[in-house]
């Protein structure tokens, strides 16, 4: 076999032994101890046990998360995978700061490894996380079609003054502004992504 050959090989076993059977064991095995992560999303470099602890928070997220290797090339001492995590987002606590929804979710990731003497000695990784804002963007929506409701149900019994005794609690106050006809504005309520 080829040394191309050899670190793919080496990559393909990380990928099953760390990220589909959560073996963290196979991780300080696979992984040279200089080994740096270069994190797309700080484009801060981490070491072996911070990477360990995102693949394990990674996994928290997911009870049945699996990657498969879609395409794989190799050249040098350098191997390029293509990679799609499925899983459904169910557990743990907000992962990359999306709450879980239950939703399976499909991840695509490109990865470049770095292999030296049968050991991964540095990773760059690009994750298309599009599916986890997609559904982030449909939650908020549904959340603030739900404050819009609310609003116009209480606007139905804060009526202003006009329509109505005005009870001296309320006497001087500024009447609420509509943004469309027939709804009251909703200016103190802040929904954000």
């Amino acid at each position: 076999m080829s040394s191309a050959e050899e670190n793919k090989a080496v990559v393909r076993r990380f990928n099953e032994e760390v990220y589909n059977r959560g073996n963290l064991d196979a991780a300080d095995e696979l992984l040279a101890p200089t080994f740096l992560d270069h994190d797309f999303r700080t484009g801060e470099q981490v070491g072996i046990e911070d990477y360990k602890h995102a693949i394990s928070e990674l996994r928290a997220a997911s009870s049945d998360l699996r990657f498969s290797i879609e395409e794989q090339i190799a050249e040098g001492d350098k191997v390029v995978t293509r990679s799609i995590g499925r899983g459904t987002h169910e557990q743990g606590e907000d992962h990359l700061g999306f709450a879980p929804t239950g939703d399976q979710i499909a991840i695509e990731n490109i990865v470049i490894n770095r292999v030296v003497e049968g050991k991964i000695v540095e990773e760059r990784a690009v994750s298309d996380i599009s599916p986890l804002w997609q559904r982030r963007l449909e939650n908020v929506t549904l959340a603030r079609e739900r404050v819009e409701q609310e609003l116009q149900v209480r606007g139905a019994s804060n009526m202003p003054c006009s329509r109505r005794p005005c009870p001296p609690s309320l006497a001087g106050r500024s009447r609420p502004t509509t943004s469309r006809p027939g709804r009251w504005a909703a200016t103190s309520t802040t929904l954000s992504l």
